[in-house]
C-alpha cells in the first residue's frame, strides 16, 4: 500500500478529522515524491524541537492512556515537516513557533504552564487559524492516532476483526485481491 493511500484511509478512518488543507499538503507532498527540495539538509533547531514537543504534549498530554511524547508524535512532526511538507509550508509552520516564542516574550519554553496554555487557547481561538495552528494540530492528532500507543490505548483495538478462516484454492486459481 503506497502512503498517501495508507493516510487517505487513516483519515477516512477517523472520521474526517484532519483538516482538508492538511490532507490535502500530505498526500501532494507524498505524491510527488517528498515535499521540500531541502532534503537531508532539512534541520530544525533543537528550540523548534523542544516547542514541537511540548505543544504536541499539550494537545494530546498523558492521561491513563499515553500522551503525545510516549507516543513519539514529535519526531512524527518532524518527519512529515520533512518528507512531506513544501519549503514555503515549512517556512510558515517554523514562522509560527517564532510567533508564539514572540507573544511568550522571547522563550515559551520559559513562560508558566498557564501562560503556554493561554498562547495555544488564543490561537485556537482566533477567527481565522493560522497555517501553522492547524498544521500542528492536525498532525499531532495523526501522529498519535496512528502510533502503536494511540491506535491499541486510545482507540478501541480488535487485532484482527473476524476469526480466522483458510481458503483452499484450486490448482491454476488465482489468488483474491485485497482492497
Amino acid at each position: 500500500m503506497k502512503r498517501r493511500d495508507a493516510i487517505s484511509r487513516v483519515a477516512l478512518m477517523m472520521g474526517g478529522v484532519l483538516f482538508a488543507g492538511t490532507l490535502a499538503t500530505v498526500l501532494e507532498g507524498c505524491k510527488s515524491g517528498g515535499g521540500s527540495k531541502v532534503g537531508k539538509d532539512f534541520a530544525i533547531t533543537p528550540e523548534h524541537s523542544e516547542m514541537i514537543a511540548e505543544i504536541a504534549e499539550m494537545i494530546l498530554p498523558k492521561t491513563s492512556t499515553p500522551g503525545a511524547k510516549e507516543a513519539k508524535v514529535p519526531e512524527f512532526i518532524q518527519f512529515m515537516l520533512k518528507e512531506c511538507y513544501k519549503d514555503e509550508q515549512q517556512t510558515a509552520f517554523f514562522a509560527g513557533l517564532d510567533k508564539l516564542n514572540d507573544a511568550a516574550k522571547g522563550s515559551f519554553m520559559k513562560a508558566t504552564a498557564e501562560e503556554k496554555l493561554a498562547l495555544l487557547k488564543a490561537e485556537d481561538t482566533a477567527k481565522e487559524k493560522s497555517e501553522f495552528w492547524q498544521t500542528m494540530k492536525d498532525l499531532t492528532v495523526l501522529g498519535y492516532f496512528t502510533s502503536e500507543q494511540g491506535a491499541t490505548q486510545a482507540l478501541e483495538y480488535l487485532e484482527v476483526p473476524t476469526k480466522y478462516e483458510p481458503t483452499k484454492l484450486q490448482k491454476g486459481q488465482k489468488v483474491w485481491a485485497m482492497s
